[in-house]
């Protein structure tokens, strides 16, 4: 959010709003003991959807801007899909390649944003 510009006063908010956060869970008979919750977003809340579109907004950006090149990268809350197309199957493959492993890519992304890639989801069409 600082990256993008969103005022000092509105970032440390939106922090201080996910930090300090517990849980119990509950079902049939059973209730466990609070525990506190280090990661993550309120499953339901409003401004889980906004958060998310700060968060992924550098793996959105892997592609190449320019829409001549054949590359796509579009993402929806934590489901992303990166695009390629090309005269063959090689060309295209080569463009995802690149948007995965080049240096600032999705998988530096993935690294540095403790974001894990479900890599058994992942198709080449």
């Amino acid at each position: 959010m600082r990256k993008t510009g969103i005022p000092p006063e509105y970032t440390k908010w939106y922090g201080r709003r996910l930090s300090n956060r517990t849980t119990t869970l509950s079902f049939d008979d059973y209730k466990s003991t609070h525990f506190n919750i280090p990661i993550g977003l309120d499953q339901g809340c409003p401004l889980s959807a906004i958060g998310f579109l700060f968060y992924n907004a550098d793996v959105l950006c892997v592609a190449n801007p320019d829409p001549h090149q054949g590359e796509l990268s579009l993402g929806f809350i934590d489901d992303i899909a990166l695009a390629a197309s090309g005269k063959s199957y090689e060309e295209a493959n080569v463009k995802l390649a690149a948007m995965m492993e080049k240096p600032g890519g999705a998988l530096d992304w993935s690294r540095n944003h403790n974001a894990d890639f479900e890599l058994d989801k992942t198709a080449l069409l």
